[in-house]
Order: structure tokens, then sequence, then C-alpha cells
């Protein structure tokens, strides 16, 4: 059995990831914002088999002294991570025009620094144990920058690339660095960003939503569960092969090769 931390793990892909690893049978540390919404989640998942270990510890990676609150309650319960999926929700949308300087810089603590924070909790003890896996959930605006994401385009193309860096650093110690890109799930996440579209063209929900829809080549939004599968294969012994990838898992939407 191994341990996974996964962030973000109170709903939308985080939660579904973590239930993709649960199903494997891995021990879970569930970290997200609210702790009513994360006990709801371990509940849920609590009661997809007998004797599952659900750990929650309520933690907003963008602020530094919860990531080293979290790390302390790694260390006294005696918790070594094997397994990071490292996902949190996304920054304030707007252009680069519109967003204020402590916007930006909370994207940095959010999406950036939380990460820096994150692998040098992790790192050492996977290297220790000869194996480990690290799961970046980022986005296509990561490759392809969207206007109005102007801080989440700019901070996840840095992702990648330091995902990249640490891929070609810790692969001899058994560890692989893998960043996907998921794009066209249904969340809440999706939901807010389409009422934001609506807002600024002035156009219904519903007619923001068929449009998406209609811009994907497999023409329907993709479930959480397709991208919870992948993450579950990847951190598998499996998938000891793969490493340094940027993924695209968005029904072939994306333009690029």
């Amino acid at each position: 059995m191994r341990t996974a931390l996964v962030g973000g793990a109170s709903k939308g892909l985080g939660l579904a990831c973590a239930i993709g690893l649960a199903s494997r049978g891995h021990r879970l540390v569930l970290c997200a914002r609210t702790p009513s919404d994360l006990e709801s989640a371990a509940a849920t998942i609590r009661t997809m088999r007998e004797g599952l270990e659900v750990v929650t510890v309520p933690c907003d990676f963008s602020k530094r002294d919860n990531l080293l609150a979290l790390n302390e309650r790694l260390k006294s319960d005696c918790l070594k991570i094997d397994i990071l999926v490292n996902n949190v929700g996304g920054p304030q949308p707007g252009t680069v025009v519109e967003l204020t300087e402590e916007q930006w810089e909370h994207g940095l603590d959010l999406l950036f620094r939380s990460t820096l924070r994150l692998y040098r909790m992790v790192l050492p003890g996977m290297q220790e144990r000869g194996w480990g896996r690290i799961i970046n959930i980022l986005s296509p605006a990561a490759v392809e920058p969207v206007a109005s994401l102007a801080i989440s385009s700019v901070l996840r193309a840095a992702l990648a690339n330091y995902a990249k860096l640490v891929a070609k650093e810790v692969g001899r110690h058994g560890i692989t660095v893998n960043s996907l890109m998921p794009g066209g799930f249904r969340t809440a996440r999706t939901d807010e960003l389409e009422r934001d579209t609506a807002r600024r063209r002035n156009v219904s929900v519903q007619i923001v939503q068929r449009e998406t829809e209609a811009a994907i080549p497999i023409q329907r939004m993709l479930d959480p569960e397709e991208l919870a599968n992948f993450v579950a294969y990847l951190t598998s012994d499996e998938a000891g092969g793969i490493t340094g990838a940027l993924l695209p898992i968005d029904g072939g939407q994306m333009r690029t090769i």
C-alpha cells in the first residue's frame, strides 16, 4: 500500500483523482480549504472499501503557514508520501490589463510557490525510498495561452518547465514527474469560467455551454473519472518509464501537436 497526497480533493478533478487512487487501495491524505467539504469527500471515499485509510488535512496551498502545518501533520502521523497529485483551484481570471499586482501575487502563491514547497516536502522521502510519483494537474493554457486566463496561462507554463527540470534530476531515484492538461471537463470550475465568459459577452450561459461542446472534437464534455483513470495509471509501477511528459486530456481540443 502506498500513500497519496491529493490537493483540491474535496470536489471536481481532485476528488475524482482521489477516488481513482482509492480504488487501487492506496492510503489517502486529502487536502482542501473547506473542512466540511473535505470531510464529506472523505466519507464518500471510505464507503468504497472496508478499512480504507483516509486522512483529511484542511489546507490552503496558497498559504505558507498552512503547508508548514501540513508537513508537521505528516511527520506526526508518520505518513510518508509516495504519490503527490499537485492540484489546486484556478487563480483569478482576467486579462493582463485587468489583473492587479495583488492578484498576480496570490496566483504565484497558489500555483508556483505552493509547488516549490510541496516538492521540497515530498521529494526527500521519495528519494530515500527509491520510488515516487508526482502528477501536476495543469491546463491547456500552459501551452495555448488564454487571454482571459492570464495568470493561469503564464504560471502553469512555468510549472510545466519546472516539472520537466525536476523529472530530469530525480529520475535516477525511481521518481517520475508528469504534468497533465485537462480540458473540457464538466466541473464547478468549468461552470465558473462559462459564467464569466457569458458575462463578458452578454449572452446566456446555455449558449456558451453549447459552443464549448461544439468546439470539442468528441462533441462532449469529459467526465472527471476519465482523468482519474489516467492518473491512477501514471502513478502505478507499470508507468515507471513515463516521466517529464506534458500531456493533454481534452477530447482533442488543443491545436498544437
